[in-house]
């Protein structure tokens, strides 16, 4: 049960580290073979609807926690920071903290939401070739961009305690156990 727990919670920031080096490793390969001023006007420009994504999705996941959102900026390059959104947690601590950790890893969740609906309608749908290529242009602006900032790891751990006190309580009243389902006991 507790190892259970333990595993469920950390699959939000091993889900983020692991976004975060591939996005890494595709705009090391980018740089490698277009050079950096492509790969900056590429990864912060080109992709722009990847940055919207990206902040409507930190917005989404605080406005469905129960955060109120104070300021969206969808696209605003500004020294790193290409968007922004601001809201105000409500409720208790434990509210808070998830709050916190659900919008900090936001664009990560839906990121991979949105990715696996593209996918899916590209190879499963008999869609115009206009389409796919617009479809397949959103993907990679979503996939560059489907990352957690500095700031989203630090804003993420602040819940992390709650995120498994709730994640042990889960497993425990519905008697989950990964090790089983994996069949590794």
């Amino acid at each position: 049960m507790l190892i259970t727990a333990v595993i469920l919670t950390a699959l939000l920031p091993i889900l983020g580290l692991v976004a975060e080096y591939f996005n890494r490793l595709i705009k090391f390969l980018i740089k490698k073979f277009l050079g950096a001023k492509f790969t900056n006007i590429l990864c912060n420009y080109i992709t722009f609807p990847g940055t919207v994504h990206h902040e409507l999705s930190h917005a989404l996941l605080a406005f469905l926690t129960g955060a109120k959102i104070e300021k969206i900026s969808l696209f605003k390059p500004d020294g790193d920071s290409l968007g922004s959104v601001e809201y105000r947690n409500r409720g208790s601590f434990v509210i808070s903290a998830i709050q916190d950790s659900m919008s900090a890893i936001a664009p990560i969740l839906c990121g991979a939401a949105t990715s696996c609906a593209i996918i899916y309608a590209v190879f499963n749908c008999n869609l115009p070739i206009p389409v796919i290529i617009i479809l397949i242009y959103l993907l990679i602006s979503i996939i560059l961009h489907m990352r957690m900032s500095p700031a989203d790891i630090k804003i993420m751990w602040k819940g992390i305690p709650v995120i498994f006190l709730i994640a042990l309580l889960v497993v425990w009243l519905t008697k989950f156990d990964i090790l089983a389902l994996l069949n590794l006991k």
